[in-house]
């Protein structure tokens, strides 16, 4: 949300001359016109210009069409609050008063407002745009898990977007603890880091369909029925049961 990247083919094709969607006002420029520039190893970095309303529109736009694929769920947006986030020097070298550094931050704040419209109209999702009221947080722990999950076993809280931070020290019992009590839209792993760097093989687990809420019973015994089978998490055993269809 604060720089376009040479590295990124949409946001190339505007940055320069001759390339099919150049305009230099999308971006932050020296009083003289020049575009305001922190090259890096990968490429040039221009800082996009939110309050020029074609920017904002010409950055959902790219956007979108980069995650336009059935296999691709949705993006994640960095620095949402807009500059200076990590490029401190800025403000001085512009000679941007904190004013016009308050403008730029609401019309970045309008420029993400208007990605997340954008993808959620398209079936899709922003990691950024999930907050607490989404649930964002690990999962129970052994001393926490029977509390945990009764207050997730409910259908109130199944029936809303939830996301989950997986624990890598009891990572089934707390994909147990996800998969029992997530909503119809809901993440787990390892928040925007989940790639290579904290890639798991459970992520690819085929578990089907739910075919029914969490129930608990007896007590301590949280399951649900999903389309291979019923997910358990036991807490008094501290045991987690995920069957899984054919690989």
């Amino acid at each position: 949300m604060e720089l376009a990247l040479e590295s990124l083919e949409s946001q190339r094709a505007a940055m320069y001359p001759g390339e099919v969607a150049y305009n230099p006002r999308f971006f932050l420029q020296y009083p003289n016109g020049t575009i305001y520039n922190e090259r890096q190893t990968p490429g040039d970095q221009f800082f996009w210009n939110f309050s020029y309303a074609p920017s904002r529109d010409y950055y959902a736009r790219s956007v979108m069409a980069s995650i336009a694929y059935p296999e691709v769920d949705g993006t994640f947006t960095d620095d949402v609050t807009g500059i200076p986030a990590e490029h401190g020097a800025l403000p001085a070298r512009l000679g941007l008063s904190p004013a016009a550094v308050a403008a730029y931050q609401h019309a970045t704040s309008v420029a993400n407002q208007q990605l997340v419209d954008a993808a959620v109209a398209g079936g899709k999702y922003v990691w950024a745009a999930f907050g607490d009221q989404d649930g964002v947080g690990g999962g129970p722990s052994k001393a926490s898990c029977a509390s945990w999950m009764r207050a997730r076993c409910t259908p109130a809280w199944q029936a809303l977007a939830r996301t989950q931070a997986a624990d890598a020290a009891n990572f089934n019992q707390s994909l147990a603890s996800f998969l029992v009590t997530r909503g119809p839209v809901s993440f787990f792993g390892f928040g925007w880091e989940s790639d290579m760097r904290n890639w798991r093989p459970e992520f690819l687990w085929p578990v089907g369909e739910p075919q029914g809420l969490c129930t608990e019973g007896p007590a301590g015994v949280f399951s649900r029925a999903w389309a291979y089978g019923t997910v358990k998490l036991d807490c008094n055993t501290w045991l987690a049961e995920v069957p899984v269809g054919p690989m």
